[in-house]
């Protein structure tokens, strides 16, 4: 397990640390039961920041700063992902002209609007609820963010269609059902404790949205790149928090 924390927060963040880890594709796919904890802890890192940050500014303020932390941390990865697949599936090409589009390394029209609307709604839902939730609750919604993320890109493992010969993508193609279905385990138990029943509905609405997100990339495309299991971390927190936030705003 340690070895695996390691090699992910190596990919994943921008930490530096320089231990080599050999046999490092094996070990990104067999430890994906792992791969919900990694996003718990450094969900708690990022906690941590906002919880300092909310000790001096309006709570909204410091709410904008996390996202702006996540994205210094983690050199926007999967942000990148979003953009380059907003550029591919919205430029209304052909499927082998997408996956292109999607390879190409300059941001489009598309990924530059993806970026702004992702960051609008994760923002904007955050401002609404940010007045209605405790303290201890808030700093523990933000450490359940950036561990949604990572969950919710290990639903799409489940047996996986790659779309293409090689790449990195590639490596998480026959991911063992129980791997998958542990990392879900420890979500389930996490948002549950800190968000409770309203948490558990936001992570179902994240399942359902997985489902659909599996069916139309392989109709479209004949399965996933690294891009579009990258964009899903992020548009896992998207529909994360617009149906809690609905929820919480509901009931207030």
């Amino acid at each position: 397990m340690g070895q695996a924390m390691i090699l992910y927060a190596q990919f994943f963040t921008r930490l530096s640390i320089p231990i080599e880890i050999k046999d490092a594709t094996n070990k990104f796919k067999n430890n994906i039961q792992y791969f919900s904890l990694f996003g718990l802890l450094l969900g708690c890192v990022e906690a941590l920041i906002f919880w300092g940050f909310a000790s001096i500014f309006p709570l909204w303020f410091a709410w904008m700063i996390y996202w702006i932390t996540d994205g210094l941390l983690t050199g926007g990865f999967h942000l990148d992902a979003l953009a380059d697949t907003a550029d591919g599936l919205f430029s209304s090409r052909k499927p082998e002209k997408m996956k292109a589009i999607m390879h190409d390394s300059r941001l489009g029209t598309m990924g530059a609007l993806g970026l702004m609307y992702f960051y609008m709604l994760v923002i904007g839902s955050g401002i609404v609820i940010v007045d209605q939730m405790p303290l201890w609750q808030l700093v523990g919604l933000t450490a359940i963010m950036t561990m949604v993320a990572k969950t919710g890109i290990a639903l799409l493992f489940y047996k996986m269609v790659y779309n293409g010969d090689t790449g990195l993508a590639s490596i998480w193609v026959g991911v063992k059902t129980w791997r998958i279905v542990a990392s879900q385990v420890l979500a389930i138990v996490v948002i549950s404790a800190v968000l409770q029943w309203q948490g558990l509905v936001s992570y179902l609405a994240m399942i359902v949205f997985a489902y659909f997100y599996r069916r139309f990339h392989i109709h479209l495309l004949k399965g996933f790149s690294g891009d579009t299991i990258g964009a899903f971390g992020e548009l896992s927190q998207v529909i994360f928090l617009l149906v809690y936030s609905g929820i919480i705003e509901v009931l207030k």
